[in-house]
Order: structure tokens, then C-alpha cells, then sequence
């Protein structure tokens, strides 16, 4: 009874204390980035096929947005 509750209790004060602040630390470095490398340009790749070019920072503005879904998740 106490084991179980005591290790909800721990996994949620992990998650409010160290996940959460975390994922927000990563998603404002990649979106950062993707501020950074808007100006550059690179060849797109679908299913290991060259695709319609994009910008480096929109590869890495996607990547912040899956942290961002991923912090949700996790709230």
C-alpha cells in the first residue's frame, strides 16, 4: 500500500521537477537553433529519395515541436 503510493508520489515530483523543466530547456535550445539555421538551405530526404528542398531551421522547428507534444504528453 505505502510502496506503490510512495512511488507515484516520487515519479510525479520527478516529472514536475526535473522532466518538465528539462524538456522546456531542450525545446527553447532547438528552437534557438532553428532561429539559427533558417537561412540555410538542404536537400529534403523521403524514404531515402532527395525530396523538395527545406530550410535546416524548419528540420529543427519540428524537432522542438515534438518536444513541445512531448512535455504535454507528459503534464
Amino acid at each position: 500500500d505505502v510502496i506503490p503510493a510512495a512511488i507515484h508520489i516520487s515519479a510525479a515530483e520527478e516529472l514536475k521537477n526535473r522532466l518538465i523543466p528539462a524538456l522546456e530547456r531542450l525545446q527553447g535550445a532547438l528552437e534557438a537553433k532553428a532561429k539559427e539555421f533558417w537561412h540555410i538551405i538542404k536537400i529534403g530526404r523521403t524514404h531515402l529519395m532527395d525530396a523538395t528542398p527545406i530550410r535546416l531551421g524548419q528540420e529543427f522547428s519540428g524537432y522542438a515541436q515534438q518536444v513541445a507534444y512531448a512535455k504535454d504528453r507528459a503534464q
